[in-house]
């Protein structure tokens, strides 16, 4: 059967047609908002990558910065500026379990071009069947060279790669360099790199790799003029005879909203732009748009969204991958905001997993900037004098915001979030900190089919503190969480890190 859950109006399929309730083991599960590790239990270093399958067998190509490390260290401290450290490999089947290739290029393999300062990111690795090389192909820019596409070729897919040519400009695009690249590969093998214009980034791309050996950028066909904001994280996939051309706000290191168009053919003409659906919910579960993977199975196929959270310079949360499996209606996507999943690459088929947060932002981290109202959430305020306060504040627990409900003379004010989710017993959790001195603060669940579930939070918590409400009973497949409180001038409250997960 197929089993589906709503979230705040909206429909996401929790497995393929076909699939079944099956007993899922615990190497099937990916989740996200960690920091993943590969099969020795070393953390996955990736970012600004890209995917290439090689026979059953899928190869993972990102970048490892040293930030990356200092932070998985010591996540909260967001650092300015990135250092290239080596572009990784990792192998796996089954797209949840990954063994670690080795570093496939590093900045000895630069030879006289390396820069300790340059930018080294966005890249795709293709096979070139007649020369039998593998092809990096990834963005490269530094003071001494200026910026333009890297090539490097190895003669198996975990590298080494060799420095091979710098292409300082692409014919037809508006500006010498790429914004936001990535490669895609179509069904005869040819591939393309998907980007858009530097500077403001309003122009998008589409060019092929020169066919002969793929180690040159060819004409570009400009295929959409971006409102102003400009767009970054270009990606692509094919669906169902559709190529679907992705992008994301342009937001920098920061999590954004994504947005599709489709056509039949790759260069165009493409359909209007429009938002992913359940990406502007929560900016893409704190994430900016990568790559995607499609998997095809058994039972079908699906298409994997694979973003970056650069919260080695955003702060924003925990771990660097977010990966979320798309539905479809009709043509258009639909972003499944999932803390953890489980995936059968060999059937095609996924489902929610059992440790599933169904709360959308429970972590405020996918406002880059303070708000008066936060995303996901339905905030407000009773006898407010003057303009509505910010709802949050810097100095979250694991990322850079929390949930704020600061008073401003004699005021009221609530945050919730109406959650539908299959019925069953639930258990909410919230961490909290307090200025004291409220005359009601409290946590609470409601409209689940029983009586209201509450209770008071502590007076005065310097400390963040964790706050439960269990044996929340839901039988009317949808449930209204929230934190409500009553304050004078200067009380303040802070609440982080919130979850919903079924017992």
């Amino acid at each position: 059967m197929i089993e589906h859950f709503r979230r705040s109006g909206w429909i996401a399929c929790l497995a393929l047609a076909g699939a079944t309730h099956q007993a899922v083991a615990a190497e099937t599960t990916i989740r996200n908002g960690v920091f993943w590790k590969d099969s020795a239990g070393t953390p996955i270093y990736s970012q600004g990558g890209g995917m290439l399958k090689v026979g059953a067998k899928y190869y993972w190509y990102g970048v490892k910065y040293a930030e990356a490390v200092r932070y998985a260290d010591a996540p909260g401290q967001a650092f300015a500026q990135p250092h290239f450290s080596a572009v990784t490999a990792y192998s796996s089947t089954d797209l949840v379990n990954w063994t670690f290739e080795g570093d496939v290029l590093t900045p000895q393999g630069l030879g006289a071009l390396h820069d300790p300062k340059a930018w080294l990111g966005r890249m795709g690795v293709v096979y070139h069947k007649a020369t039998g090389k593998y092809v990096l192909v990834t963005q490269y820019s530094s003071k001494g060279t200026g910026g333009g596409v890297l090539f490097a070729t190895s003669d198996s897919p975990n590298g080494p790669f060799v420095f091979a040519r710098l292409q300082a400009s692409i014919e037809n695009v508006a500006t010498p360099t790429s914004g936001d690249q990535t490669v895609f590969t179509d069904d005869d093998g040819q591939p393309y790199l998907i980007f858009s214009s530097n500077g403001d980034r309003r122009q998008l791309y589409v060019a092929p790799l020169r066919p002969s050996d793929f180690l040159q950028v060819d004409a570009a066909t400009n295929i959409h003029s971006a409102p102003a904001g400009g767009r970054e994280g270009n990606a692509m996939f094919k669906h169902r005879g559709l190529y679907y051309f992705c992008s994301s706000d342009l937001h920098g290191w920061n999590a954004s909203r994504s947005f599709y168009m489709t056509s039949p053919n790759i260069t165009g003409p493409y359909t209007p732009e429009r938002i992913i659906e359940g990406t502007e919910a929560d900016f893409s579960h704190v994430s900016q748009n990568g790559f995607f993977i499609p998997v095809q199975g058994s039972a079908g196929a699906t298409v994997l969204y694979a973003g970056d959270r650069w919260s080695n310079f955003a702060g924003n949360g925990l771990g660097y991958h977010v990966w979320a499996p798309l539905s479809f209606e009709g043509t258009a996507p639909r972003f499944n905001s999932l803390s953890e999943f489980t995936l059968d690459a060999a059937r095609g088929a996924w489902a929610v997993g059992k440790g599933n947060n169904y709360l959308l932002n429970p972590g405020f981290e996918a406002d880059r900037v303070r708000q008066t109202s936060v995303a996901g959430w339905i905030s407000s305020w009773t006898s407010i004098k003057g303009d509505a306060p910010f709802m949050n504040a810097p100095d979250g627990r694991t990322g850079r915001w929390a949930l704020s409900l600061r008073h401003a003379g004699q005021t009221m004010g609530s945050a919730i979030q109406n959650v539908t989710l299959p019925n069953g017993r639930y258990t909410l959790r919230a961490w909290v900190k307090s200025g004291g001195g409220q005359r009601v603060a409290r946590l609470y669940a409601s409209g689940h089919g029983g009586a209201e579930i509450a209770r008071s939070l502590p007076d005065k918590l310097a400390q963040w503190t964790e706050v439960t409400l269990s044996g929340i009973q839901v039988t009317t497949g949808s449930v209204q969480i929230g934190v409500y409180s009553e304050g004078k001038d200067g009380d303040w409250l802070a609440l982080d890190d919130f979850s919903l997960v079924r017992e």
